[in-house]
């Protein structure tokens, strides 16, 4: 057993050495390569966070689709992505009174008026270009309309208007544009003034006041435009050029009656233009002046909306500008040319016009239409009887009053107003 045991012992004694030599080693090795993994991982994330910062990974932008506005009605329609704003106002105002077998008296009366109104504004970075169209034109109708002596002369026009103007400008700073304007001023169809003769029946005879393009006003300036609001647009230019234009009015001034009590008359077809501030048998007249032109339109309380224009021009330099206006003569009832200096054509001309729509519903407005216009040497009409004697005045240049004081013909300021319920639409 003793050999046994020493030779089954020496095998253990080696099999131990060889067993505890491996355990002893393979201890070592395990905390080698935990070490090893260790620092391997370390080193790995390392090197990942540099890559992330030495190497930038590109980015991709997915393109957005744009979106165009949709229209708001009521406030105007957007078109090309915004770029483009159209709106306006459309409608048709009547009034009317009507009496029969009214003690108290009064008088019948129709009228009506046909107004428009459309603007179609661009913005696009420093590029604005706005546009502006007003129309008006209406009647009116005073007595008895169905009598056919009576008719063409009280059926008569009340305003009769073409307006347009373009700003075009450049955005030189905040709200600031360098600039140029175009406006042009018209009217639809011919205006008349009508006065009594003294042939069989008491026919009237009418004179032609105004017709298309005569006046027509054209103005053309270079400025600066300040438009801090859409609502709001000022322009200024220190000098522009304005141009006015009327047909010739022929030489003969007589009315002659023919037997059958008919009458033929150069009023007829021919517009005075020393109404519209043109020396007499001239039919244009140029002036190079300052203007202001300034646009307000806004909604100032809900469904009230006030559009509100106003132009005034000073001349610096005319030609074939009127300084001969007609004057009474009391000694002898007639009229002579009165010389007025020449500083009159320096004063400035002022044109301020107002549309207040009040909105009822969608097709259903009040309107108010204000015109007023102030041209010191501009005719206009004015009661044609001496209000002392009671006999009829020259023309209706100049008159007297119940004081026996002059009253001319310029020098006044003219106004137009108008209110009615209209039906309408706005967009």
């Amino acid at each position: 057993m003793g050999k046994l045991f020493k030779k089954w012992g020496g095998k253990m004694d080696v099999t131990i050495q060889l067993c505890a030599i491996p355990i002893t080693k393979n201890y070592n090795m395990r905390r080698f390569l935990l070490a090893t993994l260790i620092i391997l991982l370390s080193f790995t994330a390392i090197v990942a966070q540099d890559s992330t910062v030495i190497i930038e990974q590109p980015t991709v932008t997915v393109p957005t689709k744009k979106v165009r506005q949709k229209p708001v009605f009521g406030d105007g329609l957007w078109f090309r992505d915004s770029t483009w704003h159209i709106g306006g106002f459309a409608g048709a105002t009547i009034s009317q009174v009507a009496f029969y077998q009214w003690g108290p008296g009064g008088t019948n009366s129709f009228a009506f008026l046909l107004t428009g109104n459309l603007y179609f504004n661009y913005k696009k970075d420093k590029i604005i270009w706005d546009n502006n169209l007003d129309l008006k034109w209406g009647m009116v109708a005073n007595g008895l309309i169905r009598k056919s002596s009576l008719a063409q002369r009280n059926f008569q026009k009340n305003i009769d208007l073409i307006g347009f103007k373009s700003i075009f400008g450049y955005e030189v700073s905040k709200s600031l544009y360098a600039s140029a304007k175009l406006g042009f001023e018209s009217q639809f169809s011919p205006t008349y003034d009508y006065a009594q003769t003294d042939t069989a029946g008491g026919a009237y005879r009418r004179y032609t006041i105004s017709k298309f393009a005569a006046p027509a006003i054209l103005t053309i300036a270079p400025g600066l435009t300040w438009k801090p609001k859409d609502y709001l647009t000022v322009f200024f230019s220190p000098v522009g050029g304005k141009m006015t234009f009327v047909q010739k009015d022929s030489p003969g001034r007589d009315t002659t009656t023919l037997p059958d009590g008919s009458f033929t008359d150069a009023y007829y077809n021919d517009v005075d233009e020393t109404r519209f501030g043109l020396t007499r048998g001239t039919g244009f007249m140029g002036e190079l002046g300052g203007e202001l032109d300034i646009l307000f339109q806004k909604d100032i309380i809900k469904n009230v909306n006030w559009k509100s224009h106003l132009n005034v021009f000073v001349s610096y330099m005319n030609k074939n500008y009127n300084t001969d206006l007609p004057a009474y003569y009391s000694e002898t009832d007639s009229v002579y040319m009165m010389p007025i200096a020449g500083t009159t054509k320096h004063i400035p001309v002022v044109k301020w016009d107002n549309d207040i729509v009040f909105k009822i519903n969608k097709f259903l407005t009040a309107t108010l239409s204000a015109r007023f216009v102030y041209q010191y040497n501009a005719i206009v009409p004015i009661d044609e009887r001496n209000n002392t004697t009671g006999t009829k005045g020259a023309d209706g240049y100049t008159d007297v009053d119940k004081a026996g004081k002059l009253v001319t013909a310029y020098n006044k300021l003219q106004i137009f107003e108008q209110f009615g319920i209209a039906l309408s639409y706005k967009f």
